[in-house]
């Protein structure tokens, strides 16, 4: 039985579905609309709101490329995160309306020192499918000792084990796991609801639940299937309107389509729910060819920050992990390479936003 307390909130086995309106980017840079969002999803029932605290600098690369989207655009990497970062003096106001309203106010955290100033807000951090393997990230949201909710899209079984031990290696076993298609919106037919019970097998000690971005024939049916099949998370994207400009609001559900997922999710609780076939999968967590190539877009790895010259020392002000965009990153360094080489020497010239390659350092 596996189960932690969120601020007030009991979640896990024995407690009811922890429900997360993921508002993200959908803010669109306006406090207003952000505010709006929060009144929205309150109504609609949920328990919690949770925004994306956005660097693009600590993010991509400023040269990671063009990349389309699932929903047919074409985007600039760096340049559309650089457009959608939520100002840090958000922070406190945000908190205090979700408080208002009687949601848990939380946050994405991509990067390291967005912990700590994220800390004195939330009372849970979370981890974003791109950087399940960003071990050092993990390590420090870890130590600032409160809940970790880690979304898996992308991540195979060996990188789930690896992340859950890099939290737990810092004394922090308060852990939610969310299975994530990374489509978006996910397929009717890629949900593999039965995902969860591998999770549920293999990490009895942990929370489980689902992170969905389906949307087609019906959003609610894969939330309410997954809760029938274990998750006591349940996390949607969430838009006041799919017509709105932005690169996730039309993979997000509207406020009537949220205010029906809570009840059919709740309903599915007392209930059961009569869980279409097409969803139910094969149970395995595994990566398909198309994910294993856009993983390599955004998996970060290990690059120089500056300038480095031979006999520098490897430090946090001279590398950093980053999404590389369309690098070839067969030699770079994985993130879990971070502290190994840090207060190493460097073996050779190398300039900002190049990748640390096996050899750099001695």
């Amino acid at each position: 039985m596996a189960s932690f307390s969120i601020g007030s909130r009991m979640v896990g086995d024995g407690y009811p579905c922890f429900i997360i309106a993921e508002i993200g980017v959908n803010h669109n840079g306006d406090m207003k609309i952000a505010k709006k969002m929060i009144d929205a999803a309150a109504d609609a029932g949920v328990d919690a709101a949770k925004f994306q605290l956005i660097n693009a600098d600590c993010l991509y690369v400023k040269d990671a490329g063009v990349v389309k989207t699932d929903s047919g655009d074409t985007i600039d990497a760096y340049k559309v995160w650089k457009n959608v970062e939520m100002p840090q003096v958000w922070l406190s106001e945000l908190k205090k309306h979700c408080e208002k309203r009687d949601v848990l106010f939380f946050s994405s955290v991509f990067h390291i020192a967005g912990v700590d100033i994220l800390n004195p807000y939330v009372d849970v951090y979370k981890i974003a499918s791109a950087e399940t393997s960003d071990i050092p990230l993990l390590k420090k949201v870890a130590r600032a000792g409160k809940p970790v909710i880690i979304s898996l899209g992308g991540a195979t079984l060996k990188e789930t084990v690896e992340a859950v031990d890099a939290v737990k290696a810092e004394g922090n076993d308060r852990i939610a796991l969310l299975y994530c298609v990374q489509k978006y919106p996910m397929p009717f037919a890629s949900a593999n609801i039965s995902a969860l019970k591998t999770l549920r097998k293999r990490f009895p000690d942990v929370v489980v639940g689902y992170s969905d971005h389906s949307l087609m024939p019906d959003p609610a049916v894969v939330p309410a299937a997954a809760v029938v099949y274990g998750a006591k998370i349940i996390e949607k994207h969430f838009t006041l309107s799919r017509s709105m400009e932005g690169i996730d609001h039309k993979m997000s559900v509207e406020p009537k389509e949220l205010s029906r997922m809570v009840q059919t999710i709740r309903a599915a609780e007392k209930h059961g729910y009569e869980i279409p076939k097409e969803i139910i999968g094969n149970s395995r967590i595994e990566l398909t060819p198309e994910q294993e190539k856009n993983l390599r877009f955004v998996r970060r790895v290990i690059f120089a920050t500056r300038d480095i010259k031979p006999g520098d020392i490897f430090s946090a002000s001279n590398i950093a992990t980053l999404r590389p965009g369309y690098r070839d990153i067969t030699e770079a360094l994985h993130p879990r390479e971070y502290e190994t080489i840090l207060g190493k020497r460097a073996t050779c010239d190398i300039p900002e936003r190049a990748l640390i390659k096996k050899g750099y350092a001695k």
